[in-house]
């Protein structure tokens, strides 16, 4: 078959989220990945931090709130529609000031949030390992974020892929999209390294590599790949059970092996996969600092993702500015597992012409990149 409704270039969380909602809504889809799908997003912590991730008025944050609000029905239809549970863990996160320099930033965030949501609790340093028992007093301070919850990100990049395979979803693994076929400024399909597959509608959803779809076009959103090294230790006896993230962004998070999730560290533009030796020294020694048990476990394994992000912060979710019929939903940057539900209802919306959604996506447009000269 290479006739479809929609063609979609990228096989992690946020293109299986939109494949498995367009499918629902009775389209035929095709899904293509230069490897193997889910795996990118298998890096990821899989923290739901629609409140961590913001210390001032921003776009995103209502849409990051409505997603996640989200996981619970989604770990519900996920089970009935894949027969894979995400471990959704509702035990809340907390963000912490790790040196005093760090608490008038955290200060202001908590003044921020809590101006919004009434459950947003400031703990003084004493009071921090009363919420979590194996934390550090040396602190300056957190935020209790209780509503901040976590999910096993490969789980959840797995059920998408299947609920969507299970929904008609057609995904062709080893088989990248090479080229966008464009015809009178409309898509007409798309070449990949083995074949022509023909559509009016394709979207862009490569993470990272969305850039590879643009590099002879005329307009180019800037998406860079933010390589991130990560590293899990796993603990035998007492265990944290809340996801803390300091200011800094070192994070852990704990899941239900007792293994701990360390990350990550930040290298803007590069794509080489390898750990270093120093990035994990770095992690281990900011996460001990705030958890003194991590220095009784076990290194069970290191690994680096691929996070992409927009010279703006903001993810790309819209229509392309001059080609109809392709559709761009990248740029996620560390927010991919979070955002990946409300993401797949949006862009099924927009796809199907609903004008409050093409109106709440707005900020996100591909077209706020444009030059004032461009395309006229």
């Amino acid at each position: 078959m290479n006739q479809y409704d929609c063609l979609i270039a990228g096989g992690g969380v946020i293109g299986c989220s939109i494949a498995y909602r367009l499918a629902k809504a009775g389209l035929s889809v095709a899904v293509f990945d230069a490897g193997k799908a889910g795996v990118a997003s298998m890096a990821a912590g899989g923290m739901l931090g629609a409140q961590n991730e913001f210390e001032h008025e921003n776009p995103l944050m209502d849409i990051a709130l409505v997603s996640r609000d989200m996981f619970t029905d989604i770990r519900d239809e996920l089970i009935e529609e894949s027969g894979i549970d995400i471990e959704l863990r509702k035990a809340g996160l907390l963000k912490v000031a790790a040196t005093t320099a760090d608490r008038p930033a955290l200060l202001d965030q908590y003044e921020f949030l809590s101006g919004k949501d009434s459950t947003v609790q400031w703990l003084e340093p004493d009071d921090v390992p009363t919420v979590e028992q194996c934390m550090s007093k040396d602190t300056a301070g957190a935020i209790y974020l209780e509503k901040d919850n976590q999910v096993k990100a490969p789980l959840l990049a797995r059920a998408f892929l299947q609920a969507a395979v299970n929904a008609g979803v057609h995904v062709y693994e080893q088989e990248p999209v090479h080229q966008v076929l464009v015809e009178q400024s409309r898509v007409r399909g798309v070449k990949t390294t083995k074949r022509v597959y023909h559509s009016d509608r394709f979207i862009t959803a490569a993470g990272a590599w969305s850039g590879e779809m643009f590099a002879d076009a005329e307009f180019n959103p800037p998406v860079i790949p933010v390589k991130g090294e990560c590293v899990s230790v796993k603990l035998t006896e007492a265990a944290p059970v809340k996801t803390v993230f300091a200011v800094d962004g070192c994070y852990i998070v704990p899941k239900r092996n007792k293994e701990m999730l360390i990350g990550a560290t930040s290298h803007p533009g590069i794509f080489d996969p390898s750990v270093t030796a120093g990035g994990v020294r770095s992690l281990l020694n900011r996460a001990a600092r705030l958890l003194p048990v991590l220095d009784q476990g076990t290194i069970e394994r290191t690994w680096s993702g691929m996070r992409p992000q927009t010279s703006d912060g903001l993810p790309i979710i819209g229509a392309h500015p001059a080609v109809a019929g392709h559709y761009i939903c990248t740029g996620h940057y560390r927010n991919g597992i979070l955002l990946s539900p409300v993401t797949g209802v949006l862009m099924e919306k927009l796809l199907n012409g609903c004008e409050k959604t093409a109106a709440s996506l707005a900020p996100f447009s591909p077209s706020r990149f444009l030059k004032e000269e461009s395309f006229s």
